[in-house]
């Protein structure tokens, strides 16, 4: 491991570039070697006779020692905006694959803010108007994820990648924040059908046999 801290400053140093928008093939190259040969974990610098041992990716990535970018977060969202099938997406994925604590919608839902109370604005500040001044409604993540640290906190820490609802907008259906309303095809009647008794099933369905036979007749 006597040239490893090269392998890691390299990967360091390509970083930083490819933050400021130089796509240096060096950083990809360094930094996948690190994740192969566990160096993200521990690593021996020669130089001071030291060895460095890191928590998780998430501190290797923040970590002085290690990639050194204390503010990952637009580090990981300008590798997820890349093209699908380029160096930067496939190390995007494999990094979280590794620590799923790197992805950007878990780290947005734990620094979500609450929206302000009815009647508020910013931290209590009466207001004439309604509780959206700064922010759009709408199902926009960033606007479901302030509602759901305003009126259902504990269910921020269930969206991820490998939790239980994949995105805001699934946690936000789970509260009742927002309806999910099926969107179907009208065309055929069977195909159709078969269509409405998957998605809103039996009871569903004779309620409306019901109501449409009340309006046809």
């Amino acid at each position: 491991m006597s040239g490893t801290h090269f392998i890691v400053y390299a990967a360091r140093h390509g970083a930083k570039s490819f933050f400021e928008g130089i796509s240096d093939p060096t950083f990809f190259s360094t930094i996948n070697k690190i994740l192969d040969d566990g160096y993200y974990r521990e690593y021996e610098d020669p130089r001071h006779g030291e060895t460095f041992r890191f928590e998780s990716l998430r501190d290797f990535v923040v970590h002085p020692e290690g990639l050194d970018i204390p503010d990952w977060l637009p580090f990981m969202k300008a590798l997820q905006a890349q093209d699908e099938g380029t160096a930067a997406k496939t190390l995007y994925r494999r990094m979280l694959e590794l620590d799923d604590r790197l992805d950007p919608l878990v780290a947005s839902s734990e620094a979500a803010q609450p929206l302000a109370k009815h009647g508020e604005v910013g931290n209590g500040r009466e207001s004439r108007g309604n509780n959206v001044t700064s922010i759009s409604r709408g199902n926009g993540a960033e606007y479901l994820l302030r509602r759901l640290a305003r009126d259902c906190p504990e269910l921020l820490d269930d969206i991820g990648k490998s939790k239980r609802f994949k995105s805001a907008r699934a946690a936000a259906i789970e509260a009742g924040i927002i309806q999910d309303i099926p969107s179907i095809q009208l065309k055929d009647p069977a195909p159709t059908a078969q269509k409405l008794l998957a998605k809103k099933g039996q009871a569903w369905c004779l309620q409306l046999m019901e109501e449409l036979s009340e309006l046809v007749l």
